[in-house]
Formats: C-alpha cells, sequence, structure tokens
C-alpha cells in the first residue's frame, strides 16, 4: 500500500514541478497522471504496484466532493440569480466535449 501510494504522490508531485518549473498552463495534478497514465501503458510500473491505493482511493472518492458541495451554499445566492446562464454554459459545455471526444476517438480508432 505505501508503496502504491509512493507512486500515486510521486507522479503528483513530479507534475506538479514540472508544471511550476517549465510555466506549462496545465495543472500539475492533470500532468501527473497523465504521467503515471504513460508509465503504465508503456509498462515502466505495473498495475498490481498503483492498484492497491487507487482502489481504496476510489471508494472514497465522494469524500473529495464535500468542499464544492459547500461551495455551492456558500455562493447560493450568486448561483439562484444567474442560473440560466451557468446552466447554458454547463450543458453547451457537455455537449461541446462529447463532440470533440467522438471526433478524437474516431481519429484514434483509424
Amino acid at each position: 500500500m505505501l508503496k502504491a501510494l509512493a507512486y500515486i504522490f510521486g507522479f503528483l508531485l513530479l507534475g506538479e514541478l514540472i508544471t511550476y518549473f517549465f510555466e506549462i498552463p496545465i495543472a500539475g495534478n492533470i500532468l501527473g497522471m497523465f504521467l503515471i497514465f504513460l508509465a503504465l501503458r508503456l509498462k515502466l510500473i505495473k498495475l498490481q504496484d498503483v492498484k492497491p491505493a487507487s482502489d481504496k482511493l476510489i471508494k472514497y472518492l465522494v469524500l473529495f466532493f464535500i468542499p464544492y458541495g459547500v461551495g455551492l451554499m456558500v455562493y447560493f445566492e450568486i448561483i439562484a440569480a444567474y442560473w440560466m446562464p451557468i446552466s447554458v454554459a454547463v450543458i453547451a459545455s457537455t455537449v461541446i466535449t462529447l463532440y470533440i471526444s467522438a471526433i478524437i476517438i474516431e481519429k484514434l480508432e483509424k
């Protein structure tokens, strides 16, 4: 379990350091996820090495969303005042994301 956590947090740290030193406009945690994905895909690390910690983190994933729920409650008045533009933006961005993802998947399958 400690080895699995070391891999996960090591790649997180690596992503954060790359973002910080090279001033890349990508979040460090996203870059870390991409790097661990590449390491798993290229078989630099084994899935069994990270699976114990990743299974536990996924099991308690709902706890990571509690701060966002509290944030929604704090800004309830603003959200209530601008619910229509927020709804349109959420729906439009979801549709655009699905469309672009479908195009990318079609291109990669060929």
